[in-house]
């Protein structure tokens, strides 16, 4: 739900001011509403930056922890100021990346000069002074000629299995005819290359390990100057927005408050000599959006604010969609066994975090997700890509005993003895064995023989019949996105008749009401005679309410006009809306299927003598995380899709809320 919020207007006198926006700024619950300021921008960005600037230094201290050691920086005994320590921080980081570029540089120049050995550009100057050059070559060797060693000096300087480094030398302004392209010489031998090297890499470690050295000293001296910054931020902000009237000497700021707050406000200002004026919400304002839910609906609020707040005149729908959310992405996943590993990696995860960490309502979300996941992999006999519903059918002496104590005919379960002990693999097969033995007994007694057949895996014969086949799944998909569609026009219903009044919902009130008559009719409840008239009576209501009472205040012709063009846009809409929701079933059983089939190649690999099963645990291993990956990706993207665009749309949801953000001094 959306907290109700109030208007105060606040008049203070100019000399009171300061200290009155500072204990506001104590309080922490009033939204300052902002006002047209061209110059707002500029007046905070000397602010704006210098917060960037501090951010940035603590992520600087973060990674120079985890990969310097702060006893190897210089330390000082100086106290430095937080603007210091900013400034420092950002030369050393500066120090850093420089010495990083040129040691990658150096490094380069380094394998490339490695071939051929430390020489050094003196002694190709020493060679020219003789009147002779040397000219270094590069090439594959199976390029290379031997015929040129008799028409020139050539030396060959090293050579691998591919290449070879040689020189030839030449008197000076004679071009020898070798087909390669030379080598321009260093400048510097490989000697000085590496002590350049080794001077680059000291030079890192040295302003590595002061900025890790800093982040130990100083990291909490920064931290505070974040929170003093903000509040400084605040403060002009408030300053910014604040209006001044009567000669300068009075001070009116407006703002809006949580109506829970409402007497701690009222108590501030009359403390404090303030006159506030008290005023609800009118129509053409905007109050923001302060979202009030339970604790499970709670944890679904990230995924809400994803797309957009409501307004605050509307409902909130994130209460509404999130039963909803949770059984779509346990649809999507579909493999109780993923289920498990969500609920276990959120229990561990939350135990080595704490209970204060930002991320534990992320974690217990996902356990939520866990326990709708182990739901319909139940329904969809799916643990860990093994086939639940096909997991062997064995009618024993025991499965005879306990349909005889059920009250099966004695002639069924004579007949059942002809294929009592015979193993079949599926479901399907043992249900086309059942019906050539026993005939037309099948259909009233076959569900009660499935059930108390012997499973090839132990523990599941005493609810595998309840598991659906993948058909049932393809129409259990639709029933839920069904049933969503008619929930949001309800809430269609509810929202308008909120904001606007009923008179204006009874077009939508109109569908609900054909709706509910057609699955009444196609559900063969109304086909008594007396029930049959009411039916009738149903959509001449429907009709009535979507034709001609769609548009308050209209005339019949834009009523009936209107009317008909909403009943296009809606029919056409709803049956697009419904077959989206097959993708919830398509996820489902593609990733059932990826799982099996990792399964299947594992098993393969046990037939490997010594280490097959070393291939078996890591494809097993490395299949389902990338299966469960994957289908954890599809499980939140598509029912956000399913949610965002067919279930707001149904409710009308218009959104473009403005969060609440009260103005806040850290002390």
């Amino acid at each position: 739900m959306i907290t109700p919020m109030k208007k105060y207007s606040f008049l203070v006198y100019h000399l009171d001011y300061h200290d009155f926006v500072t204990q506001l700024g104590n309080l922490g619950v009033l939204h300052v509403i902002e006002r047209e300021n061209p110059g707002r921008e500029e007046s905070l960005s000397d602010i704006t930056t210098y917060l960037k600037e501090l951010n940035t230094t603590l992520g600087l201290f973060k990674w120079a922890r985890e990969k310097y050691d702060s006893n190897g920086g210089v330390r000082s005994d100086t106290d430095m100021r937080a603007d210091e320590v900013v400034e420092e921080a950002g030369k050393l980081r500066k120090k850093i990346e420089v010495n990083e570029g040129d040691t990658v540089i150096t490094e380069t120049a380094i394998e490339q000069l490695a071939p051929w050995g430390n020489y050094s550009s003196d002694d190709l100057r020493r060679l020219e002074e003789k009147g002779y050059r040397m000219i270094l070559y590069s090439m594959l060797r199976r390029d290379y000629n031997p015929e040129w060693e008799e028409r020139y000096s050539l030396f060959t300087i090293n050579q691998d299995a591919s290449h070879i480094w040689f020189a030839a030398v030449v008197p000076e302004g004679e071009e020898p005819e070798i087909d390669a392209t030379p080598v321009k010489p260093a400048v510097k031998s490989l000697e000085e290359f590496e002590s350049e090297l080794k001077r680059q890499r000291e030079e890192m470690l040295e302003a590595g390990s002061r900025l890790a050295y800093l982040g130990e000293r100083y990291e909490e001296r920064i931290r505070g100057e974040i929170g003093r910054t903000e509040s400084n931020m605040a403060l002009r902000k408030v300053y910014l927005d604040t209006l001044k009237e009567s000669g300068d000497t009075l001070r009116i700021l407006e703002g809006w408050v949580p109506s829970e707050h409402e007497e701690e406000v009222i108590a501030l200002s009359e403390n404090a000599g303030a006159v506030s004026i008290v005023t609800t919400p009118e129509e053409g304002e905007m109050p923001p959006v302060q979202l009030r839910n339970s604790h499970f609906s709670k944890l679904f609020e990230p995924i809400s604010k994803l797309f957009d707040l409501p307004n605050y005149g509307e409902l909130d729908l994130t209460p509404y969609f999130a039963p909803f959310f949770m059984i779509f992405f346990g649809f999507c996943l579909g493999d109780a066994g993923y289920g498990v590993v969500f609920i276990l990696l959120g229990a561990i995860l939350k135990l080595k975090l704490g209970k204060k960490h930002e991320m534990r309502p992320i974690l217990t979300l996902g356990q939520y997700f866990g326990v709708a996941t182990i739901l319909f992999g139940l329904i969809s006999g799916t643990f860990f890509g093994i086939n639940l519903i096909d997991s062997g059918y064995t009618l024993t002496a025991e499965s005879i005993e306990i349909l005889d104590k059920e009250g099966v005919p004695d002639e069924v379960l004579l007949k059942l003895e002809d294929i009592k002990d015979e193993y079949y693999n599926s479901r399907s097969g043992f249900r086309a064995a059942l019906e050539n033995t026993l005939g037309e007994p099948a259909a009233v007694y076959g569900d009660e023989v499935i059930k108390s057949a012997e499973a090839g895996i132990p523990f599941v014969r005493g609810f595998r019949h309840l598991m659906q086949e993948p058909l049932s799944m393809f129409y259990l998909a639709i029933l839920i996105g069904a049933m969503q569609i008619i929930f949001g026009i309800f809430l269609k219903v509810m929202n308008i008749t909120r904001r606007r009044g009923f008179r204006y919902a009874l077009s939508s009130v109109g569908w609900l009401v054909l709706i509910v008559a057609l699955v009444l009719k196609e559900t063969g409840l109304m086909d008594a005679t007396l029930l049959t008239w009411l039916w009738y009576g149903m959509l001449g209501v429907a009709g009535l309410f979507i034709l001609v009472l769609n548009k308050p205040g209209a005339g019949i012709i834009a009523r009936v006009g209107g009317g008909i063009w909403d009943s296009y846009n809606m029919v056409t809409g709803i049956f697009g809306d419904l077959l989206s929701y097959i993708r919830l079933f398509a996820l489902g059983i593609s990733s059932a299927i990826l799982g099996f089939v990792f399964n299947d190649i594992s098993l393969q690999l046990l037939s490997i003598p010594w280490i097959g099963w070393f291939f078996f645990l890591v494809i097993l291993v490395a299949g389902h995380s990338i299966n469960l990956f994957l289908a954890t990706l599809g499980g939140f993207i598509h029912p956000m899709r399913l949610t965002f665009v067919e279930f707001y749309k149904n409710a009308g949801f218009e959104g473009g809320g403005k969060e609440y953000k009260p103005f806040s001094i850290n002390n």
